[in-house]
């Protein structure tokens, strides 16, 4: 059960991302897995991109790879502004529960039903059939885009590839992990796991390193757009004081000594952009 009684909507009118914040840490811990600071940095970046298309008369349409406790926001936001988001995850089950905690929680406060704001699509985003590739069949342009699944070069930039020609003027791109810096395989998390299964670990591999992804990710839109705006974001203001980290601080130290967690550039695990005026050409 998760429709607690979370105040009168006119309390939540007032302080939207207070209540989106209460619903999310209700959340069982593996499908809650960005900080408090980054979440909150994410709805304000759905808020701003909302009112936006909404002011220029388009449906605002929103996606992200990865489904978990940034699915709230990006419902909360499509209801919101009658737009609509796309979900891309392999894990069905994620999205079976984000659906009941929305439906009891920002659907009852709305009082619209999720399936006309929020698609999740059980498969991988690269795929040229069922992933990213399939939104030019549905939607004529994208808001606003969020990376949040496998963090590897290879991964963020098809992802990037498969969405840029959708993006509209003045949309925003924001991606989790971005001071990663792993080509094509996420070695840490590789290790990880095998750790758990008493396997010899894997050494460094190579051509798997590279610059951090919010360096390279600037650069690639830089090559597309002719502006490209840096955010200022939520998640640099709080990331210090968030009791995220603390709350669960033993697994984020065991992560980071794992390497699953750069504690370096930990104020670039949250980065986001926006991109205007698109190179002739692109």
């Amino acid at each position: 059960m998760y429709d607690f009684y979370l105040g009168t909507s006119e309390d939540i009118k007032k302080d939207e991302a207070r209540f989106l914040l209460a619903i999310k840490r209700m959340m069982p811990r593996w499908v809650n897995s960005i900080a408090d600071s980054e979440f909150i940095a994410l709805t304000k970046l759905l808020e701003t991109q909302g009112k936006r298309a909404n002011d220029t008369g388009r449906k605002f349409i929103a996606i992200e790879t990865g489904v978990g406790a940034s699915t709230l926001a990006f419902i909360f936001y499509s209801m919101k502004y009658d737009g609509l988001c796309f979900s891309w995850d392999f894990n069905g089950e994620k999205g079976s529960i984000v659906r009941t905690i929305s439906t009891e929680t920002i659907g009852n406060y709305f009082k619209k039903h999720i399936d006309n704001y929020w698609k999740h699509i059980a498969y991988n985003s690269l795929s040229p059939y069922l992933g990213l590739p399939i939104l030019k069949e549905m939607v004529d342009h994208i808001d606003l885009f969020f990376h949040d699944s496998e963090h590897t070069w290879k991964t963020v930039k098809g992802e990037l590839d498969a969405v840029m020609p959708m993006l509209a003027d003045g949309a925003v791109i924001a991606i989790d992990d971005a001071n990663q810096d792993f080509v094509h395989t996420n070695l840490a998390y590789v290790n990880t796991f095998r750790r758990k299964y008493g396997l010899k670990l894997i050494d460094p591999l190579a051509d798997n390193k590279t610059e951090p992804y919010y360096i390279k990710i600037e650069k690639m839109l830089k090559s597309y757009w002719e502006e490209v705006q840096h955010l200022h974001d939520l998640y640099k203001e709080n990331y210090l004081s968030d009791p995220y980290f603390s709350y669960y601080n033993a697994e984020f130290d065991i992560k980071a000594s794992l390497g699953t967690e750069r504690t370096e550039n930990l104020d670039h695990r949250f980065d986001s952009w926006q991109v205007n005026k698109r190179k002739k050409g692109d």
